[in-house]
């Protein structure tokens, strides 16, 4: 029995592209061989092969992963074959946030959303959190579909250990992380910071992940200079993971201000780097934070400030660690562990191969490291 894991795009350092790479791992874990499988993917990026390989190697005794978040030419195709299916749903961003500024995306986004009802074919379905489980609501029945966070706790950000404490900087700094596209309203962010500067609480604004979007990128420059802040602001662009996490531990506070998230993989890093997450709501980012950090999707960005500012403290020249988010944090990894993919396997009858004595003794492993 071998897990065969395919996606449109598998790419390292992106969030999907992370998640599949990270099933191959847990597959070992369990005792099971794993293969990954894509149309677009950097050469040699964990042994992903092209997509078509997939359609000559499966057997029937194998159990086949499609990680699901956009359209793609193959589902069909993957449906009819003779073994397991399983599809982990990423959701899909409304085409609406797209259109402007991405019309290929927004395309894409429209036909995947008439591809959902194809989904009823598979095994199981898998959500990567309730809200992108009831997006599936008169497609599915909701409640048969499992949830199981896009992470798994061997991530190697999870797996360091929080800082004791934070660095140091000469202003409080807010974080944002994340593709540099439309949805994620990083202007958003930006208005924030000058908002703050109204009221004389000076702080800087780093912006983490890839600018695929030159246009986009462009507008938030010279909204950062007509807002009097692009001295304050900082495109970091992608970082590798000693940068990254040296983010984490110098920031004060994770900004997340998307319209749309199936999950938000940077609300559970900050927390585990015991970090404030000031979040948007009616996504599924809201899902994973205290509640105290979640804003009403239509509040107005004046609203946000006193919160931040309690949270921030200006004349504080260290950026503090907050032990109730990484206990938080920790809660939720636990969503994600081996036992939860192995119990899922077991439902949809594929056993074969598999180990269930090591699943275990690795799954310990991994809870006794993160407590």
């Amino acid at each position: 029995m071998t897990l065969r894991v395919c996606a449109p795009d598998i790419f390292s350092g992106d969030a999907v592209g992370n998640h599949c790479i990270g099933f191959v791992r847990m597959a070992e874990r369990l005792g099971m061989a794993a293969e990954l499988y894509a149309s677009g993917f950097d050469e040699g990026t964990n042994g992903v092969r092209p997509i078509e390989a997939l359609f000559t190697q499966v057997t029937q005794k194998d159990v086949i992963v499609l990680s699901y978040s956009i359209f793609d030419p193959h589902l069909e195709r993957i449906l009819a074959l003779d073994c397991k299916k399983i599809c982990y749903f990423h959701g899909i961003t409304d085409p609406r946030l797209l259109l402007a500024l991405e019309p290929r995306t927004a395309q894409l986004c429209e036909k995947a959303l008439a591809q959902l009802p194809l989904l009823a074919g598979f095994d199981a379905v898998v959500a990567n959190s309730r809200n992108t489980a009831e997006s599936l609501s008169g497609i599915l029945e909701v409640d048969a579909i499992k949830v199981v966070p896009p992470i798994f706790p061997d991530m190697f950000v999870f797996r360091r250990d929080p800082p004791r404490k934070g660095r140091k900087r000469h202003e409080p700094n807010l974080l944002m992380v994340g593709r540099v596209v439309p949805h994620k309203r990083i202007e958003d962010g930006i208005e924030i910071l000058a908002l703050l500067k109204q009221r004389e609480f000076i702080a800087t604004l780093s912006i983490v992940g890839s600018t695929p979007n030159y246009d986009y990128l462009k507008f938030l420059i010279n909204h950062a200079r007509r807002l009097g802040v692009l001295e304050q602001v900082d495109f970091k662009g992608m970082l590798d993971d000693a940068d990254l996490f040296e983010c984490y531990e110098s920031t004060n506070g994770l900004l997340a201000m998307s319209r749309h998230e199936g999950f938000c993989v940077p609300v559970l890093e900050a927390m585990h780097y015991g970090k404030p997450v000031f979040v948007r709501g009616g996504t599924a980012a809201e899902e994973i934070c205290p509640r105290d950090g979640v804003f009403d999707a239509s509040a107005e960005l004046s609203a946000w400030v006193p919160v931040v500012m309690e949270h921030l403290d200006h004349r504080a020249s260290w950026s503090p660690i907050h032990a109730a988010y990484v206990k938080h944090a920790d809660g939720i990894l636990l969503r994600a562990s081996d036992d939860v993919w192995r119990n899922i396997f077991v439902e949809i009858g594929a056993t074969n191969g598999f180990s269930h004595s090591r699943a275990n003794a690795n799954t310990v492993v991994a809870t006794t490291k993160r407590g």
